[in-house]
C-alpha cells in the first residue's frame, strides 16, 4: 500500500533552486560580466596607441643617432704637391697629427718637395674627397726654416718630403711613424704614437718616442751625439759611429748589432738588452737594466 505526500511536502522543489525566476537571475550576472569586460578591453586601446607611438619615437631618434655616428661611412683622399726654394742646408720642420711621415734626403736638390696625401670622410666617395680637398696644409718659408704643418679636419695626413742632403729635420707627430733618413745634419724626432725609423744620418740624433719602436742605423757622426727615449717600446741600434750615445727606454728591449765606435750609456729601466757587437766596441759603452737581462753575443749566460 503507497501513501502519497500530503501538499507536495516532498515533492516540490526548495524556493530558488528550480524554476524560470532563478535562471534569469542567474544569467543576468554573466551578462553584467561579459559587457564590463568589454567596456574594460576598449578602454586600454588609447593606451596601446601611445605606447606604440613613444617606441616608434624612440626608434626613429636612435636611428638620427646612428646615422650622426655612422653616416660618413665613404673614405677619400686628396692629393697636395709644393716645392718650396730651399738651397742645399735648410731646415725643415714638419708638424703632423695622425699619418706617417718620410723624409729622404737627395743629393744635389736645392729645393724642399713635399707631397702630402689628405684623408676625410663623407656620406658618398665624392663628398669624402671633397672634404679631404678641404683639409689645410700650411707651408711657410721663413728666414728660420721652413715650416710645414696640418692640423685639424680630415682623418689624416701622409707626408712624403725630398730634401737637399744638407738639411736640419725636426719633426713632431701625433700618431703615425716617422721615417728619416739620408741627410748630413742634425735630425730631432718627437712621437707621441708610432713607430720611429732613422737611418743614413750623419749628424746629431734626438729622438723621443711615448709609444712605439725605435730603430736607429747607419749613423756616422764622430763628432755628433745621439740621444734616444723611449716610453714604451723596443730599441734597435745598428752599426753607429757617434761620440757620445745616450739611450733609455722605461718599458722594452734594447738590441745593438753590427759595429759601434763612440762611448755612452744604455740603460734599461724594465726590459733585456741583446749586445751584438764585438766586445772591443763596447769598452767605452755602459750597459744598465733594473729589472731584465743582458745578454751578450755568444754568451750562454746573462749578467
Amino acid at each position: 500500500m503507497s501513501s502519497r505526500p500530503e501538499n507536495g511536502e516532498h515533492g516540490e522543489a526548495p524556493e530558488g533552486i528550480s524554476g524560470g525566476s532563478s535562471d534569469e537571475e542567474f544569467q543576468a550576472p554573466r551578462e553584467e560580466r561579459s559587457d564590463g569586460g568589454r567596456r574594460g578591453r576598449l578602454t586600454t586601446r588609447p593606451g596601446m596607441v601611445s605606447i606604440v607611438g613613444i617606441l616608434l619615437l624612440m626608434l626613429l631618434i636612435g636611428g638620427l643617432l646612428l646615422w650622426s655616428f655612422y653616416g660618413d661611412r665613404a673614405g677619400g683622399t686628396s692629393v697636395f704637391e709644393d716645392s718650396v726654394d730651399s738651397g742645399p742646408e735648410p731646415v725643415v720642420r714638419l708638424t703632423n697629427g695622425p699619418g706617417r711621415v718620410r723624409i729622404g734626403g737627395v743629393e744635389g736638390l736645392e729645393n724642399v718637395e713635399i707631397t702630402a696625401k689628405r684623408y676625410a670622410r663623407g656620406r658618398n666617395p665624392a663628398v669624402a674627397k671633397e672634404n679631404a680637398t678641404g683639409v689645410p696644409v700650411q707651408v711657410s718659408n721663413e728666414d728660420t726654416g721652413i715650416e710645414i704643418s696640418s692640423e685639424g679636419g680630415g682623418t689624416g695626413v701622409d707626408y712624403e718630403l725630398r730634401v737637399p742632403t744638407g738639411s736640419t729635420v725636426e719633426v713632431e707627430s701625433a700618431a703615425g711613424d716617422v721615417e728619416v733618413s739620408g741627410v748630413d745634419s742634425n735630425v730631432t724626432i718627437r712621437s707621441e704614437n708610432g713607430d720611429v725609423t732613422v737611418e743614413d744620418v750623419q749628424g746629431s740624433i734626438v729622438i723621443e718616442a711615448l709609444s712605439g719602436d725605435a730603430t736607429v742605423g747607419e749613423v756616422s757622426t764622430e763628432t755628433g751625439d745621439a740621444e734616444v727615449t723611449v716610453d714604451s717600446g723596443d730599441l734597435e741600434l745598428r752599426d753607429l759611429v757617434v761620440g757620445i750615445l745616450e739611450a733609455r727606454v722605461e718599458a722594452g728591449d734594447v738590441t745593438v748589432s753590427g759595429r759601434f765606435s763612440g762611448s755612452g750609456r744604455i740603460l734599461v729601466e724594465t726590459g733585456s738588452i741583446d749586445v751584438r757587437i764585438p766586445p772591443e766596441d763596447a769598452r767605452e759603452l755602459t750597459f744598465e737594466t733594473r729589472v731584465g737581462e743582458i745578454w751578450r753575443d755568444k754568451d750562454e749566460e746573462s749578467e
